[in-house]
Order: C-alpha cells, then sequence, then structure tokens
C-alpha cells in the first residue's frame, strides 16, 4: 500500500532548494490522491533538523524506527529534483519481500580507487556498489530497525562525511555482513523528457538549473588564492582556460608580481590550511569592490571552474540572502559537529552573508586554520545554513563515476594531479560558444578523462 511508504526529501533551507522540495512533495500527493489511495507521508529532511547532522541520514535512523516500524514497510529517499511514477514505485517496491533486509537503488561505482572514498578497495573498486541519489533509494523497514539498533550501541565513528551516498553503503554493509546494494533498473537518471523512460519509476529532471536571466558577469567578483612557488605552473593554467569568463578576478598571493598580476595580502604563505588569507579576502571584498557586486567566489589557484554556468546558476538565487554555497562536507556530525563548503570546489558567498560573518566576532583560531572548516563552524554558530550544490567538485573527474557525471552538468573541478588541467577544462567546463583554443574546434571524449 502507498501509506506504507515514507518518502524523505533531501530538502535543504535555503528559499530556492526549498520551493523545490515542497514542488516535489505536491505532486507526490497529488499522484497518490488521484490514485484514490490513503496518502502517504512525505517529509522534508530540513524541517526534521533536530541536529546540524539530519542531511546525513543514518542520525535520523532512530526516530524513523521508533515512528514507522509498525505502520509502514519502506523508507525512500530522494533529491528535490527526483521525479517519481507513483504507480511505478508501487510495482517495484512490491517486488521485494517487505519483511526482509533490503537495500534498494541505482548502482554507481568506482572506476579506480579514489582519494575522496579514501582508497577504498583498492584491490578492485568496481565490486563495491552505492546508490545515486539523484534516482532514489529505499531501505525496508527491518534494515532500518537493525540500522537504529546498531547506532544506539555503536555511535558513528567517521569525523568527516566527504561522500555521503558511499558512506552510507559502506555502513550499512558491515564489511560484509550486511546487506550490499540490490540494483533496481526502475531507479533511472534518464531525463524524464527521454522516451526510453516508461519502465522507469524515478528519473532525474535537473542537469543546470536557470531561474531566469544569468547573473551579470560584473556580478561576480572571483578571488584566486594563490602563492609564489605556483605562479609559474598554476596561474597559466587559469589565464588559458577560464580567467576570460571572469570580468573581476584577483589574484592574491604572498608575493606581489605585476606581470600576473598578483596582490600580496600582506599574510605568510602557510603549508596547511589559509583561513588569515581567507578571511583578509573576506575583508577586502567587503572594503574594496563595489557595493553593488552581489556575489564572491573564492576559488584555489588549482580550481577549474566554469563562471559561465556558475552565472547561471546564480539566477536561482537571492543575493539579498545570507548565501555560502558549493560542495557540502561535515564534520563531527554524529555528536554535533558543523557541515561546511570544501574550499577547493570553490566557495559562493552573497555580500549579505559576508556582511552577517565579518560583522560577527567569529575568526580564525590560528593563522593556518582550515579556511572552509572555520567558515563552515562560523556560519552554523550564526545559525545561516550552507547550500549544497552537487555541480562543485573538490577532486578530478576520474575520482567520481561516470554514471554520477552523466547526468550533471558540473560547475568544477579540483586539483591537477595525474591529468592535463586545460584538457579537462575544455573536455568538460568549457561554455560550448567558447569551446574552442586559438580558433580550433576541441572535441575531447570524455570517456578519456
Amino acid at each position: 500500500e502507498l501509506k506504507e511508504i515514507v518518502f524523505i526529501i533531501q530538502s535543504q533551507s535555503n528559499s530556492f532548494h526549498s520551493k523545490r522540495a515542497e514542488d516535489l512533495k505536491r505532486d507526490i500527493l497529488k499522484q497518490a490522491a488521484d490514485l484514490g489511495k490513503e496518502l502517504p507521508t512525505v517529509l522534508l529532511i530540513h524541517q526534521m533538523d533536530k541536529h546540524e547532522g539530519a542531511w546525513t541520514i543514518l542520525p535520523l535512523m532512530r526516530d524513523f524506527s521508533v515512528t514507522y516500524s509498525k505502520n509502514s514497510s519502506w523508507i525512500f529517499f530522494c533529491e528535490e529534483d527526483t521525479r517519481i511514477q507513483v504507480v511505478k514505485l508501487l510495482e517495484t517496491l512490491g517486488r521485494f519481500d517487505r519483511s526482509k533486509e533490503w537495500f534498494l537503488g541505482k548502482a554507481l561505482y568506482d572506476e579506480e580507487s579514489t582519494i575522496i572514498h579514501h582508497y577504498a578497495f583498492a584491490e578492485n573498486p568496481t565490486v563495491f556498489k552505492f546508490p545515486d541519489f539523484a534516482a532514489g533509494w529505499a531501505l525496508s523497514i527491518p534494515l532500518v530497525n537493525k540500522l537504529a539498533k546498531k547506532l544506539k550501541s555503536e555511535p558513528l565513528k567517521s569525523d568527516f562525511t566527504i561522500d555521503l551516498k558511499h558512506e552510507i553503503a559502506l555502513y550499512i554493509w558491515q564489511k560484509g555482513e550486511g546487506p550490499h546494494l540490490t540494483p533496481v533498473p526502475e531507479f533511472c537518471t534518464d531525463d524524464v523528457n527521454l522516451y526510453k523512460v516508461d519502465h522507469c519509476a524515478t528519473t532525474f529532471s535537473n542537469f543546470l538549473p536557470l531561474c531566469g536571466e544569468p547573473v551579470k558577469k560584473e556580478d561576480v567578483f572571483v578571488a584566486v588564492k594563490t602563492c609564489r612557488k605556483f605562479h609559474g605552473d598554476r596561474i597559466p593554467v587559469v589565464k588559458q582556460t577560464w580567467e576570460r569568463e571572469a570580468a573581476l578576478i584577483e589574484y592574491y598571493s604572498d608575493y606581489a608580481d605585476i606581470s600576473i598580476p598578483t596582490i600580496d595580502l600582506g599574510i605568510p604563505n602557510t603549508d596547511r590550511g589559509h583561513c588569515g588569507k581567507t578571511f583578509a579576502i573576506l575583508e577586502r571584498f567587503l572594503n574594496h569592490s563595489s557595493p553593488r557586486t552581489p556575489w564572491l567566489v573564492i576559488v584555489d589557484d588549482d580550481t577549474l571552474i566554469s563562471i559561465f554556468r556558475l552565472r547561471k546558476l546564480l539566477s536561482c538565487y537571492d543575493p539579498n540572502e545570507p548565501v555560502f554555497l558549493g560542495e557540502r562536507y561535515g564534520y563531527g556530525l554524529g555528536t554535533g559537529g558543523y557541515s561546511y563548503i570544501t574550499g577547493g570546489g570553490g566557495m559562493v558567498f552573497s555580500r549579505t552573508a559576508v556582511q552577517k560573518l565579518l560583522a560577527s566576532k567569529c575568526r580564525c583560531y590560528s593563522m593556518d586554520a582550515p579556511d572552509d572548516m572555520v567558515l563552515g563552524m562560523c556560519f552554523s554558530g550564526l545559525g545561516i545554513p550552507i547550500t549544497h550544490s552537487p555541480l562543485f567538485h573538490q577532486a578530478r573527474p576520474m575520482d567520481y563515476p561516470k554514471g554520477y557525471l552523466a547526468h550533471q552538468i558540473p560547475v568544477s573541478f579540483h586539483k591537477h594531479w595525474n591529468i592535463d588541467p586545460v584538457k579537462v577544462y575544455f573536455t568538460w567546463l568549457a561554455p560550448n560558444t567558447e569551446e574552442s583554443l586559438n580558433g580550433k574546434k576541441v572535441g575531447y571524449n570524455r570517456e578519456d578523462l
């Protein structure tokens, strides 16, 4: 029965995202009403947020077990852009014995071991499957009960949440003692408009949102963090690739080099975190850039980014809200902790967010503290939620499953290790209208990268 499915939407409190999640909730309930069925429970994760770590899902298992184990059979998780054919989903879940422990989803796997998964299954990374959240995924209530029991006796160990879908699959797998992910062909990430989606219970409608005209080039100020030792190898890559997309860009270093040019902020370079430098950039943006510039992006000198696509994405956000946007990681979320935007993929701030941050007394506890984590701590203390976008990437294209990137139009990648960064940029990030280098069309195959 439909009423035995609890739908959980991975929602966020930012106004753009919460509206999308509410729209999906309405659609699910309308489909249920049109069937004449008793309505299912549909929950938005940001509204259940008793603590900062609700988005990591596992801390919610005990609540799910207590509240739903008597009258429900399945907990079905989806993203705000997942589209659900309720009848087809009922049929699909009906194939599985609800009295058993099931972990269902669309399977992803690593082609090679990767840093974002702590090099797990290095011998053969393809053996371990984890769910593509965009397609939706489901847990049977007996498995929810088992996880809740385990969490009660053994709290979550990991300090960091980096790739949630992989970490949840690892936790459920329990070193081989728990269930593997069962791949379900009806859980799809094909575009909802394609002819071949008739068999799909879920589809995924969104590549790169556009909510009106892209924000103007002059509305995005780009700050590149660099240091003297990288002026010769990393900065030329920025200049060959995405610099031309930015109307307002400055390079911040520990040495003023007029050939680039770089600005010496008077902050010595540190080997570890760059908190001092980042806060100096925030102060400079507030005090020296035009007050009419609503957006600030801070990137590393080895970040590859599409400012062209970012301007489209930013059309969906209200710069009058305190927006702190990028790829979300978590620290210590099992025990309070906080979420943060990981710096390598790019950190995007509305001017309002920068004003609120600097008006507070929250600052670096040391000059070489990790800037992204300190910012996460500060915004968490201010009650300003960070906003996650899966289109920003802390690592290289080959560090992600091909199936995951297939339904994305990415905004950024990070790191130059063992890749040709110029080639990666023109393959993955260059705007189509400008996808030529020195007048020649560049046609790289994504499969090679």
